[in-house]
């Protein structure tokens, strides 16, 4: 199956020159130090085109577009998504070895952190959904059976953190036009699976825990 383009309801196609299987790209995350360059370039076109209507833009989306993590932060921040009950270590014993004994679950979901921009305005939308969705919501599991040494007179809360990266990359893959004529007054289009288009940016989850909060 050929990705389709994604178009607007003026821009339907309206032929379909040839047919042909094509390969799935694989959404594989390859995180850089440094940002890599924007290839530009009109190319070749492959043998396999079609002829879609023109909608005024260079570029198309197909369903094999995804999203490239090209640079991250140096650092990670913490989110803490729940807080238990507080323990204060009485002030006249030489100590204390604490533990909460219990078992927790938090669901946990962020719907803003996601920013899109691309030379297909209206597009900007839908390819917020093809960025990586898998830190933007689950759930953190712990069981609080583990122990802290506590001074005299400190405090202890159960935690539960969500670990966050800010992450920014690039769209590869998309339908491509050099306006050229095809039949009924439409463009040819040909695909290209390797051309890095627009750019995204999000804080990512990283890591997810269970821990304990001291203080005095």
């Amino acid at each position: 199956m050929r990705p389709p383009a994604l178009t607007t309801p003026a821009a339907e196609p309206t032929a379909n020159k040839k047919s042909k299987h094509r390969r799935w790209l694989a959404p594989v995350l390859s995180l850089g130090l440094a940002p890599l360059v924007l290839l530009a370039s009109p190319g070749t076109a492959s043998a396999d085109t079609w002829c879609w209507k023109p909608d005024g833009y260079d570029i198309r989306k197909g369903d094999t577009t995804w999203a490239k993590p090209q640079i991250q932060a140096a650092h990670t921040y913490q989110d803490w998504v729940w807080r238990g009950p507080t323990f204060r270590c009485p002030t006249n014993s030489p100590g204390c070895q604490y533990a909460w004994q219990q078992q927790k679950t938090t669901g946990w979901q962020w719907s803003v952190g996601i920013s899109v921009s691309n030379p297909v305005p209206w597009l900007n939308q839908v390819l917020a959904s093809v960025t990586p969705s898998y830190g933007r919501n689950g759930s953190t599991s712990t069981t609080f059976n583990f122990t802290t040494n506590l001074s005299p007179g400190q405090y202890a809360q159960p935690i539960q953190v969500v670990e966050r990266r800010w992450t920014k990359g690039t769209f590869v893959g998309a339908f491509r036009t050099d306006h050229s004529g095809c039949e009924h007054g439409s463009e040819r289009y040909w695909w290209d699976g390797n051309y890095e288009w627009g750019s995204w940016q999000a804080n990512l989850r990283v890591n997810d825990y269970g821990s304990y909060n001291i203080w005095k």
